[in-house]
């Protein structure tokens, strides 16, 4: 029981780092939201442990570490867990490519929102940036399904 919550904290404590990292603007318009994928991951693994409270929590976190607009990833992460708890049954038995598609499209939609939260639905070259991050999310889940899963049995 220790170990998994150490890995829950860990890795959650890496995602945060990973996006808060500062580096150059091109990493920060495209590289894959760790933290909203790690979040995603521990809600279908573990949905005993890591549920809307941890994901509102996060959000908030991150709201405050990038100082935005206060509230809204701890909405959007804890709507995005909402709807993986809900479909965790399905999420749990699909295989790593149907997961992050269903991820991908999940991210787009917190994108969108995010964008229109933040007023910045101005020209379609943001919209398309915003959505680069979606494909980002998309190549980078499988990735992390396989890293989560070393780092699981290691503790275990």
């Amino acid at each position: 029981m220790r170990s998994e919550w150490l890995s829950i904290i860990s890795t959650s404590f890496v995602a945060l780092v990973f996006t808060l990292f500062p580096s150059n603007e091109w990493y920060q318009n495209y590289a894959p939201q760790w933290l909203l994928l790690t979040v995603l991951y521990w809600c279908i693994q573990e949905p005993h442990r890591v549920g809307l409270i941890y994901a509102w929590f996060l959000g908030l976190v991150l709201d405050v570490g990038t100082v935005g607009l206060l509230g809204a990833n701890a909405l959007l992460f804890t709507l995005s867990a909402a709807l993986v708890l809900g479909l965790r049954q399905m999420l749990h038995v699909t295989g790593p490519i149907q997961q992050a598609l269903f991820i991908a499209g999940l991210s787009i939609v917190y994108l969108l929102l995010s964008l229109w939260m933040q007023g910045g639905i101005t020209d379609g070259m943001t919209v398309l940036s915003y959505l680069a991050r979606a494909f980002s999310n998309l190549i980078a889940w499988p990735f992390m399904l396989f890293l989560f899963y070393l780092i699981r049995q290691r503790l275990s």
